[in-house]
């Protein structure tokens, strides 16, 4: 069974398949709404990331020890690990904390 095809979709939903998968990439997933929250989302975590980076007091104690002292490699893996383990709603609350405007994702 390693590397075999065990189950295969008919020629005609193969078809149906694919032409699902076109709609939704056109209609959903690059929608223009979804492409702004998208762009908007990934400014967000750049910001924090660039604002973490530059000044580790700004995270909570936990995150930021010994980062005074860290080469930058350490100190961006660290802030991305932060990062990483925030819910999109602190993200939010933390850029809201850090900056003048924060865009709306919703």
């Amino acid at each position: 069974a390693d590397g075999e095809t065990m189950v295969v979709f008919s020629a005609e939903m193969a078809a149906l398949e694919k032409e699902l998968k076109a709609f939704l990439y056109k209609h959903l997933y690059r929608h223009a709404e979804v492409m702004r929250v998208r762009a908007d989302a990934e400014q967000i975590v750049k910001d924090l990331f660039d604002a973490y980076f530059a000044d580790p007091r700004a995270m909570p104690d936990g995150w930021r020890e010994g980062l005074d002292r860290a080469d930058d490699r350490i100190k961006a893996r660290s802030v991305a690990d932060f990062l990483a383990g925030m819910t999109d709603t602190y993200a939010l609350k933390e850029h809201r904390r850090l900056f003048d405007h924060t865009p709306e994702l919703g």
